[in-house]
């Protein structure tokens, strides 16, 4: 249990085991242990943590969202479908449900870093390859391979020196009225 230092916060209950392995089951008996049906916290986690908590599928599946059905199997949809059904049930057997879930999904909140890591890489892909912001990205990091600038690939403090940059800010504005103006037209 993490305690605030006056009082001012709520307390924020923590699970933690060395000896548990990464699997539902694991996590099933510390939910247990944490009474969390009687309390019914909000959780965070990564992306792997959610998905033991809605119950999904491990590994490569085809529906590894536990908000949409997002195909991964789709590739040519990839980064160009932006209308993919939302979940709305978690039926064991169905759409890489394995087990029931621990969790209520409203109850799932996601961390900030994965958000932004993911909008970059998407971000990123979708730009056009010889555009003006692509060569921007690659002059403003130039240790990194064109490789990884290609396919999105930044960590934290690279993401937020981006953001930071007038440069990019400029580009983003003028990204987003692209998009709009794409979407009003279609």
């Amino acid at each position: 249990m993490l305690l605030h230092n006056g009082n001012k916060y709520p307390s924020l209950p923590l699970a933690h085991s060395v000896h548990l392995k990464e699997d539902y089951n694991s996590i099933k008996t510390l939910l247990d242990a944490l009474k969390y049906d009687e309390y019914g916290w909000e959780v965070i986690g990564d992306f792997k943590m959610v998905a033991f908590l809605m119950g999904l599928q491990g590994g490569f599946t085809k529906f590894p969202c536990y908000l949409c059905l997002w195909d991964s199997r789709d590739t040519k949809a990839h980064y160009h479908r932006r209308d993919w059904p939302q979940r709305t049930e978690f039926s064991v057997g169905r759409n890489n449900v394995k087990w029931e879930p621990l969790v209520d999904p409203r109850k799932v909140l996601m961390p900030p870093l994965h958000i932004k890591l993911g909008l970059m890489k998407q971000f990123v892909r979708a730009l056009d390859k010889e555009s003006a912001a692509f060569k921007y990205l690659q002059d403003f990091f130039p240790k990194l391979s064109e490789a990884k600038v290609k396919a999105g690939v930044f960590v934290g403090p690279q993401i937020k020196k981006i953001l930071e940059c007038n440069e990019f800010t400029l580009e983003r504005k003028h990204i987003s009225a692209v998009n709009v103006a794409r979407v009003s037209i279609s």
